[in-house]
């Protein structure tokens, strides 16, 4: 779980600005306690208008764990996720992350342009106290970096060496152990390494697999088919249960033809024509009876909520941290807010952050009551960058409604659009 996060210089964040999601009690269900006498908030959202900065600050947090786990296999490769503010592009990134992986913290501070890392460090929390993982400092173009590592990792000096050795300008230190083997005391690199890959996830990473494989994957895992059964059930969208099953495909004689002659490995061929396609069919409901209706006839919505399945799962069942942009796109508010529900009262140490429209959220006792959980992102008029306030910073008293301090104009991030009557002439 993510503790807090900085970021200052990238995308439309030119000032740095901060995400906290410490809360100072388990007075909610919303919180957690992530190790003895730390509590964390399991849920963030953030609130503001069309271009207010509100993803940028999910792109930001996923760029940062990109960055500490993905190496580069070239050091002439650029930093793909370098984008500083355009007013400031000539200046380098930072960005700060505090967070916890097997239950130990991990602080991490990185700084970069597109070509280098010109600096980084990581402190953890083995024993309650700070100590140093590594620290690195960028020297020179084509100079090896100048890395220190902690005493508490016992690493040998050739594992250091070799570690020294393999860490380009435009890597971090962590990400080397994905693209060398190295010697067994390198196992606190591995397990950190392993920790973030595993449970810490890019931004909409659901949109990486296709519905078909999703549901496939989970049709031959019974505990999770019983799991998208059970919440396809609760949906009321009138579907009982599902099955993969095999459908005709039509390959045009033109198509087969071409492919035919195109110079690609044969294996490739096979797939493009093959006269079979997997899918999906639902089984629904009538008072009439039951019959079947394919994936490709839901609703956008249904096959929204279906894709996001595949994450709360997870969240329910293990450690895992998701960035989720627009999650109420599509989704009826109740159904939304069920959603939600089901993650907040049946996960432990797992973390969603989204970002959404959705206001009648702010409504909901649960989040008025943890207004911690809730950012709102707005332009500064006169450097254009975003700027986040977290919904308890402005003072209300707790018997004034979020939702309709927000609706009113009292929290800002709102877009002001003027007089509805346009004037075409000169």
């Amino acid at each position: 779980m993510i503790r807090d996060f900085r970021v200052k210089n990238y995308l439309s964040i030119r000032d740095k600005q901060e995400l906290n999601f410490l809360a100072k009690g388990p007075s909610s269900e919303l919180i957690t306690e992530i190790a003895e006498g730390v509590f964390l908030y399991k849920l963030g959202i953030l609130y503001g208008s069309n271009a207010s900065g509100k993803s940028n600050i999910l792109i930001a947090l996923n760029e940062v764990f990109r960055l500490l786990v993905m190496p580069k296999s070239d050091s002439t490769q650029r930093i793909t996720g370098s984008i500083p503010f355009v007013l400031t592009k000539d200046e380098p990134t930072q960005m700060h992350v505090s967070f916890y992986a097997n239950g130990i913290r991990y602080d991490y501070d990185v700084e970069f342009n597109d070509k280098y890392i010109l600096s980084e460090n990581l402190y953890y929390y083995p024993n309650k106290s700070k100590s140093l993982f590594y620290e690195r400092m960028f020297i020179g173009d084509n100079l090896q970096a100048e890395i220190k590592f902690g005493a508490s990792l016992k690493l040998q000096v050739k594992t250091q060496e070799s570690i020294r050795e393999n860490t380009l300008n435009n890597h971090s230190v962590l990400s080397v152990c994905r693209k060398a083997a190295l010697k067994e005391d390198i196992a606190p690199f591995n397990e950190l390494h392993s920790w973030i890959m595993q449970n810490y996830h890019d931004v909409d990473e659901d949109e990486e697999k296709g519905l078909v494989e999703i549901m496939k994957e989970a049709y031959n895992n019974p505990r999770k088919r019983k799991f998208y059964n059970t919440m396809l059930q609760k949906a009321d969208l009138n579907i009982l249960e599902y099955k993969p099953i095999v459908e005709d495909r039509f390959v045009p004689a033109e198509f087969r033809e071409r492919i035919q002659k195109e110079n690609i490995p044969e294996e490739m061929k096979d797939v493009l024509l093959k006269p079979t396609t997997d899918s999906i069919t639902f089984l629904n409901h009538s008072d009439h009876g039951d019959f079947d209706i394919p994936l490709k006839w839901q609703s956008k919505g249904t096959q929204r909520y279906i894709r996001i399945l595949d994450i709360l799962y997870n969240m329910i069942t293990g450690p895992h941290v998701f960035f989720l942009d627009e999650l109420g796109e599509d989704l009826h508010n109740d159904l939304l807010y069920y959603y939600l529900n089901v993650f907040i009262f049946n996960s432990e140490k797992s973390q969603l952050i989204i970002t959404g429209q959705e206001t009648t959220l702010l409504s909901q006792d649960l989040i008025n009551d943890n207004r911690g959980v809730v950012w709102f992102v707005d332009k500064n008029k006169e450097t254009a960058s975003s700027e986040y306030s977290r919904g308890d910073s402005f003072g209300l008293h707790k018997n004034l409604s979020l939702y309709n301090s927000y609706r009113i104009g009292r929290l800002g991030a709102k877009p002001e659009l003027g007089s509805i009557f346009i004037n075409l002439e000169d």
